[in-house]
């Protein structure tokens, strides 16, 4: 019996992987342990291995479809097994061919009647005359069946699209797809976010020093390393930023995985510092940048960019001070880091010395944690970088 090429499961959130090449050819001897076809998933791709010697059968997805967990992508034939042993092929469903068809054709399709006559009810049709816009144009109709009503063409009107033809349509596939619907579930939490403005001059001088004492490691010390060591460090101290919210139950978790987000082309990584509690400020620094490296060269592999148990982003550097970061299900917080500004403040004496402010917003779910212990989170981190001594020694 052919032996199955199955799409695996890589991490808790794949639901779906896009078959982006065939590294074997049908005909073509394969042995166990061989990779066989590309997938591109949770943001990363990864090769599927032979689990058994033999020949390439057939290709059953081919380049460029998307199909869920657990989906035949092919068979490999077994010594001895020839094509007459391949299971026979299913009939296309209606439901793949409609899958199959262009972008928008199926909405073209569902709003017209037989003759290609659009389907609109009579007040639509008389306010499309009214407002003169071509009813043909509207893409979808929000009655039954897709049908065009007064609301469509009054929408149609007040957006300027309606006869409209974009330059360009591009589907949401891959890693844009995944950040979709990553985006979706987190704006599905009842999000709430904190913002603060803390003084990190002290932080920013630690940092200066720190060049010294990093420079025989050759690290480069950044003041995102001295925020990520601060909130590690908060993250011991309150375990009800440390968890998951899964269904009905909240899940505390001891040892800490911290994500932290990094633009890449096309679309957003979120790779994993694992067990980020048991490491000094050196090693957290080192990890970032060999993660970071890794997510450039596209060597990052699907278990790097799952598990996390509490996020990070940094806008900082875009000059951004506030703004809403949204979490990543099923944690239950992300830490928005933003610039750090100079501004005159009053000293202890009474007088106004220049001073480094930092900007950071919290983001948590309320269904799993409250705005006090939130607003005591978010104290903490800011508490630890106005003394970052101890990143010497932790």
């Amino acid at each position: 019996m052919p032996s199955n090429i199955i799409l695996p499961q890589w991490g808790m959130g794949m639901n779906e992987g896009q078959v982006v090449k065939w590294l074997k050819s049908a005909g073509d001897a394969v042995a166990k342990g061989d990779a066989l076809v590309e997938i591109e998933s949770t943001k990363v791709n990864a090769e599927v291995e032979a689990t058994a010697d033999g020949t390439l059968g057939r290709i059953a997805v081919n380049e460029g479809e998307t199909v869920p967990v657990g989906t035949v992508l092919g068979y490999i034939l077994l010594e001895g097994e020839s094509e007459s042993d391949l299971p026979e092929v299913a009939p296309k469903s209606a439901a793949a061919d409609s899958a199959a068809a262009p972008a928008g054709a199926g909405a073209r399709s569902r709003r017209r009647g037989a003759g290609g006559k659009v389907v609109a009810t009579p007040r639509a049709r008389r306010l499309a005359k009214e407002l003169e816009v071509d009813i043909a144009s509207i893409a979808s109709g929000t009655g039954p069946g897709g049908r065009i009503t007064e609301h469509d063409v009054r929408t149609a009107a007040e957006s300027g699209t309606a006869g409209m033809e974009p330059a360009e349509r591009v589907p949401l596939t891959g890693m844009r797809r995944v950040i979709a619907q990553r985006m979706t579930e987190s704006a599905a939490a009842a999000l709430v976010t904190l913002h603060a403005k803390a003084d990190v001059s002290s932080a920013v001088a630690f940092q200066r020093e720190l060049l010294r004492a990093w420079r025989r490691e050759r690290v480069r010390p950044q003041y995102q390393d001295l925020v990520i060591a601060a909130t590690v460090r908060a993250l011991k101290e309150h375990k009800v930023a440390n968890a998951h919210l899964v269904n009905d139950e909240v899940l505390y978790f001891d040892q800490i995985d911290l994500g932290f987000a990094l633009a890449v082309p096309n679309g957003l990584l979120v790779p994993v510092i694992r067990d980020a509690g048991a490491m000094t400020t050196l090693e957290l620094a080192r990890a970032v940048r060999d993660l970071a490296r890794r997510a450039k060269s596209g060597d990052l592999r699907p278990a790097d960019l799952s598990g996390s148990t509490f996020s990070l982003t940094n806008l900082g550097g875009y000059n951004i001070t506030n703004f809403t970061p949204l979490i990543n299900p099923p944690e239950v917080g992300i830490l928005g880091v933003g610039a750090v500004e100079q501004e005159p403040r009053f000293n202890s004496a009474g007088d106004v010395e220049p001073r480094s402010m930092g900007y950071f917003s919290l983001t948590f779910d309320h269904r799993a944690w409250d705005g006090a212990p939130a607003a005591e989170f978010l104290l903490s981190i800011t508490s630890h970088l106005a003394s970052p001594e101890w990143m010497l020694d932790a």
